[in-house]
């Protein structure tokens, strides 16, 4: 086995469900050289880290250890999955509530090490997690990025594959905007084979709007039957971290932080955007059609009224400990 790694090393902080399935797709995609997971429960994290070195020999050589913020500030990539999870029928809000504190105790523990690296968020809700993750980091924005709508696109993606019997890699269709209720589906410029989405499925297209109705309803569902989600924010979390470290110059729809994208500025939201070793490259805007772009400016403004509230919270907060 593998005792040290110059090159390549992702550090997962907090190894619950996705954490530890994250880290799993990474042994699996082979493109992480070092693991380096932390995470309060340190039982389950030794745990978690002897399951994953037993599949090192079946899959590809990486070192995984457990270690510290002085480690993980040496990684290009670090992946926080702390916090807790969404209940079924909570409030992003409540959520919200329930993770700010701990998002900014680990940047600000990532900070105070020196880390300089591109960080990723997986914890909900994820576009404005990011951006407090970004605001306390002092790093620039191209370097702290969320997953984002990646995993609703897929998704969306895996539906249309089985309403139009077409294999779902050959599908280019978005989710864009807020990673909750305001996402929206960009129908307007998706693509099957290079041809327009309706032209393809025309005459007996699906009834989009109870598709996305259907989308949004997917998470819920799935909490119900098992109690979290693992498999493809897992995977999700692999294959950005593969572009990153592989500079593929690759598309997808992570939580970014706008710079006047359809008018939206000073916000964290997803739209597609080219990543590299440098993070995100470039932000690609879409042709939307006006009701899509109406409903875009909607998802803005509820992150945005949401993130002011949870500033003026903190300030009353901060306020009545003094």
């Amino acid at each position: 086995m593998m005792t040290t790694a110059k090159q390549n090393r992702v550090a997962i902080i907090g190894c619950g469900h996705v954490g530890a399935t994250s880290a799993f797709a990474l042994v699996l995609a082979g493109t992480a050289g070092e693991l380096i997971l932390i995470d309060t429960a340190r039982e389950r994290l030794l745990g978690e880290i002897k399951d994953l070195q037993h599949a090192v020999p079946l899959a590809h050589p990486v070192f995984i250890h457990q270690g510290n913020y002085e480690e993980a500030a040496r990684a290009d990539i670090v992946v926080i999955a702390a916090g807790l999870c969404t209940l079924p029928d909570e409030s992003r809000l409540d959520l919200l509530g329930r993770n700010v504190g701990t998002i900014r105790e680990i940047v600000g523990r990532l900070k105070a090490a020196g880390f300089d690296g591109i960080i990723l968020m997986i914890t909900n809700p994820v576009d404005i997690l990011t951006q407090i993750a970004q605001e306390e980091s002092g790093l620039p924005a191209h370097r702290v990025i969320g997953t984002g709508t990646v995993l609703d696109t897929a998704r969306l993606r895996a539906m249309l594959s089985e309403k139009l019997n077409v294999e779902g890699r050959s599908i280019h269709a978005y989710i864009i905007g807020e990673h909750g209720e305001s996402e929206v589906a960009t129908w307007c410029a998706a693509r099957i084979g290079g041809a327009p989405l309706t032209d393809f499925c025309a005459p007996n297209c699906p009834d989009f709007d109870k598709m996305l109705a259907a989308l949004k309803k997917t998470a819920p569902d799935i909490l119900r039957h098992k109690g979290y989600t693992s498999f493809a924010i897992g995977t999700c979390v692999s294959r950005i971290c593969e572009a990153i470290l592989r500079d593929e110059m690759a598309i997808f729809p992570v939580s970014v932080r706008t710079t006047g994208q359809y008018g939206i500025s000073d916000v964290y939201l997803s739209l597609p955007s080219v990543i590299g070793r440098n993070g995100v490259e470039k932000i690609i805007e879409l042709p939307l059609d006006p009701q899509e772009k109406k409903d875009l400016l909607i998802s803005a403004g509820i992150l945005k009224k949401t993130y002011e509230f949870l500033r003026i919270r903190e300030e009353k907060a901060a306020a009545e400990a003094a």
